[in-house]
C-alpha cells in the first residue's frame, strides 16, 4: 500500500493556516464589526474541518485510486445514478406540465434530495474502482441536472441581466438574416460572435431565440467539463488527477452559474479552454504544428469577434502558465512542467488588440475593461446585490449578530466552508509528494493564487468577480488534488470514513443550490453573500411578465416617451428594443427624468437595482402598503394588470417627474 505520511511542511501549513484565519476573523470582528466578522469566520471553519480530516484519517496515494485493478464497466451503481438523473428531469417536466406540483418546488426537491443521491453513489463507485470514463458521463449527468430543471422550471430566466439583450439581438439576426442588424450604438455590433450562433441555431431548428440562449450555454458547459477533463490528462498524464479536476470543476460556483446566466463572455471563455486544450497537446506531443494551426485558427478569430474583457482576464493568466515553466527549468532544473505552445495564444491576445484599434474601440473598452475589473473595491458590502440600500414603505433591517451565525449554515455558508476545507486538503496534498505534481505545475500555481479570487470576502468588488469564472478551471485542479485526499481515506470506520463523505457531498449539492438563484426560497433567509438579511433579487420573468413588458415597450415606442424604471424592468424592456432611464427615491418619494414611471407587481416580492446597475450599486426595498398606495393614488396611463406606468401628479406625494 501506497500511504501518503504525515509531513512537518503539512503539519506547518494546518497550524499556521488555522491561526491566521482565527486572527482574520478577530481582526474583522474588530475592525468592519461583529457581523463581518462572525461570517469571515467561515475560512477558520473549513480549515478546521480540513485539519480534522487530516489528523482523524489514513490516506492511500491518489494513484492507487485507478491503478492496479480492472477499473470495471458500469453495473449497478452507474446504472442508479444515471437513473436518478433522468427521473428528476422527468419528475420537473412533468410538474411544467401539470398543476399537481409547482416547477420551483419540484426542482428544490431535486437539488437537495436527488443531487446528494447521485453525488454518494459516486464515491461509492469511485470505492468500487468504476473505469474512470463512466465516473465522467456521470459527473457530466449530475452536473447538467441543475441548469437543465432551471429551464424546464422557468419562464424566462435572464441571471444576473445582460441574457434579454443578447435574445433581442438573436431575434434581429434571425428576423433579418445578417449580424449587422444588431444596431451600431451597440457595442455588440462589433463583437456579434455569440449571436450569430445563436441566430444560426434558431434559424436552423426551429427554437426560439431564448430556448436556443438557454440549450446551448447549458450544452457549452457540458463540453467545457470534457475540455477540462482532457487538459488535466494531458498536463498531468493522470487519468485519475483528471477525473477529479473535472469532477471539481463541475462542483465549482461559477461553472454552475454560466451554464444558464450564459452571455458573450462566457460563451469566450470556453473557446479559450479549446484553444489552450489545442496549444497543450501541441506542447506536449511537439509535433503536429500544422494540425493544431489548422485547428487554433477558427477559434481564434471566434473569439476576436465574441468577447473584448475575456483577452483583458486572460493575459496574466496565460503570463503565468507560460514564464512558470520557463523559470522552473532555468531556476529550480525542472523540465517536466507543461507550458502552452505560445503562438496561437499570442496571435490571439495580438489579433484582439489590432482589431479594436482598426474598428477605432480600442482606448475606451480598455478603460472601461479595467474599470469594470477594479470598480468597488475596498467597500464593506452592505447587502448582496450593491453596497447602499435606499427603500420606501419600510424599514431598513439592521445587521444582526444572530442572522450572521445562521448564515454560515445557509447554502452560501456550507459551500464556501466546503470549498475552503478541500482546498486546504489539496495544499496537504501538493506539500506531501510535490514531485508528482511537477508537469501541471502553472497551472496549479494560477490556481492557487486564483482561490482568493473565488472565496467570500467583506469587500465589495465587483469587477474582481469577473476573474472568477476564468480563474475556476485553474482552481479546479487544486480542489480535485484535495477531493482526492477525501476518497482516498483508507479506513473503514464510520466515524472517519463518513465525514469525508459528507463534506464532498455537501459540497456538491450547495454548489448548484447557490447557483438557483430562481428559487427564493431556498435562498430567503440569512445569506452568507450579506451583511442584512434583504429580499431576493428577480432573476426570471414569468409569461405573463415577459407579455406586459411587450406590450409596455410598444406602447413606449408608438406614443414616443421616456419612462423610469429598476433596473430589472430595464433588461426587461431590452428584450423588445426599447431602454429606460432610472429614479431615485428619498423620503418615500421618487423622482425620475422619465415622462413617466414604469412599475411591476412585483416590486414589493424582491430586492431591486436602480440604473445605471454597472457602478451604482443601490438595492431598492418597496412595501406592499406603499405599493398599492401608490398604484391606487397616481395618475395610472397605462396597465396590463402585471407591469404599469403612471404620470406626475400636481397633488401627488410619491412621484415626481423632472
Amino acid at each position: 500500500m501506497d500511504y501518503v505520511k504525515r509531513s512537518t511542511p503539512q503539519r506547518l501549513f494546518i497550524g499556521i493556516s488555522l491561526l491566521t484565519a482565527l486572527l482574520a476573523s478577530l481582526l474583522a470582528f474588530e475592525v468592519l464589526g461583529p457581523v463581518v466578522g462572525i461570517k469571515s469566520g467561515y475560512v477558520f471553519f473549513g480549515i478546521a474541518l480540513a485539519a480534522g480530516i487530516y489528523y482523524g484519517t489514513d490516506t492511500l496515494s491518489p494513484r492507487s485510486l485507478f491503478s492496479g485493478v480492472q477499473q470495471r464497466s458500469p453495473r449497478l451503481w452507474p446504472k442508479l445514478v444515471l437513473t436518478v438523473i433522468a427521473l428528476s428531469i422527468a419528475v420537473v417536466a412533468g410538474a411544467r406540465q401539470t398543476a399537481l406540483l409547482a416547477p420551483s418546488t419540484a426542482r428544490a426537491g431535486v437539488l437537495l434530495l436527488a443531487l446528494p443521491i447521485g453525488y454518494a453513489l459516486l464515491v461509492v463507485e469511485i470505492h468500487q474502482q468504476v473505469s474512470p470514463k463512466w465516473l465522467l458521463v456521470q459527473v457530466l449527468g449530475l452536473f447538467a441536472l441543475s441548469p437543465v430543471t432551471k429551464y424546464l422550471a422557468t419562464d424566462f430566466y435572464f441571471g444576473k441581466g445582460d441574457s434579454p439583450k443578447h435574445v433581442y439581438y438573436v431575434d434581429l439576426i434571425t428576423s433579418n438574416g445578417t449580424w449587422l442588424a444588431i444596431p451600431e450604438e451597440s457595442f455588440y455590433h462589433y463583437f456579434p460572435g455569440l449571436q450569430t450562433l445563436l441566430g444560426s441555431a434558431s434559424m436552423l431548428t426551429g427554437l426560439s431565440a431564448y430556448d436556443s440562449f438557454i440549450l446551448i450555454g447549458i450544452l457549452t458547459y457540458v463540453f467545457t467539463l470534457c475540455t477540462v477533463y482532457l487538459i488535466a490528462r494531458w498536463i498531468s498524464g493522470d487519468t485519475t488527477i483528471a477525473i477529479f479536476v473535472a469532477l471539481a470543476a463541475s462542483i465549482l460556483a461559477p461553472i454552475h452559474v454560466h451554464s444558464t446566466y450564459f452571455f458573450p463572455q462566457a460563451f469566450a471563455f470556453a473557446s479559450v479552454l479549446i484553444l489552450l486544450f489545442i496549444t497543450i497537446r501541441s506542447s506536449v506531443v511537439g509535433n503536429e504544428y500544422g494540425l493544431h494551426a489548422l485547428l487554433a485558427a477558427p477559434i481564434v478569430v471566434s473569439i476576436w469577434f465574441t468577447h473584448h474583457l475575456t483577452v483583458v482576464l486572460f493575459v496574466p493568466i496565460i503570463l503565468v502558465l507560460v514564464t512558470v515553466p520557463v523559470l522552473a527549468t532555468r531556476l529550480f532544473g525542472v523540465e517536466e512542467a507543461v507550458r502552452p505552445h505560445v503562438i496561437p495564444l499570442f496571435v490571439w491576445v495580438v489579433g484582439s488588440f489590432f482589431y479594436w484599434v482598426l474598428e477605432g474601440l480600442f482606448i475606451e473598452p480598455l478603460i472601461w475593461s479595467i474599470r469594470s475589473v477594479v470598480s468597488g473595491a475596498g467597500v464593506v458590502s452592505q447587502s448582496a446585490s450593491g453596497t447602499s440600500i435606499q427603500a420606501v414603505g419600510l424599514a431598513i433591517p439592521e445587521p444582526s449578530v444572530s442572522e450572521a451565525i445562521l448564515s454560515l449554515f445557509s447554502s452560501g455558508g456550507i459551500y464556501n466552508i466546503g470549498l475552503v476545507c478541500v482546498l486546504a486538503l489539496g495544499v496537504v496534498m501538493l506539500l506531501s509528494k510535490p514531485a508528482e505534481y511537477k508537469r501541471p505545475m502553472a497551472f496549479i500555481l494560477v490556481g492557487l493564487l486564483g482561490s482568493v479570487v473565488l472565496l467570500r470576502t467583506p469587500i465589495a468588488a465587483v469587477g474582481i468577480k469577473r476573474f472568477q469564472l476564468p480563474l475556476s478551471v485553474f482552481v479546479a485542479f487544486v480542489v480535485g488534488i484535495g477531493l482526492t485526499r477525501l476518497f482516498s481515506v483508507t479506513s473503514t470506520s464510520t466515524r472517519k470514513f463518513v465525514p469525508a463523505v459528507l463534506v464532498f457531498v455537501l459540497l456538491a449539492t450547495a454548489s448548484p443550490v447557490v447557483a438557483a438563484d430562481d428559487l427564493y426560497g431556498l435562498h430567503a433567509g440569512p445569506d452568507l453573500w450579506e451583511s442584512r438579511t434583504l429580499p431576493e433579487q428577480q432573476k426570471e420573468f414569468t409569461d405573463v411578465e415577459m407579455r406586459s413588458l411587450e406590450q409596455s415597450a410598444r406602447f413606449i415606442e408608438q406614443r414616443d416617451v421616456t419612462v423610469g424604471t429598476d433596473w430589472h424592468s430595464d433588461i426587461g424592456l431590452g428584450r423588445y428594443g426599447v431602454e429606460a432611464t432610472g429614479f431615485t427615491s428619498e423620503d418615500d418619494h421618487i423622482e425620475t427624468s422619465g415622462d413617466l414611471l414604469l412599475y411591476r407587481q412585483r416590486w414589493p416580492d424582491h430586492s431591486l437595482r436602480l440604473i445605471p446597475e454597472k457602478f451604482s450599486l443601490v438595492t431598492f426595498l418597496v412595501s406592499e402598503d406603499w405599493m398599492r398606495d401608490f398604484v391606487q393614488t397616481e395618475n395610472k396611463v397605462y396597465t396590463t394588470g402585471e407591469v404599469g406606468m403612471v404620470a406626475d401628479r400636481e397633488d401627488g406625494e410619491a412621484l415626481q417627474t423632472r
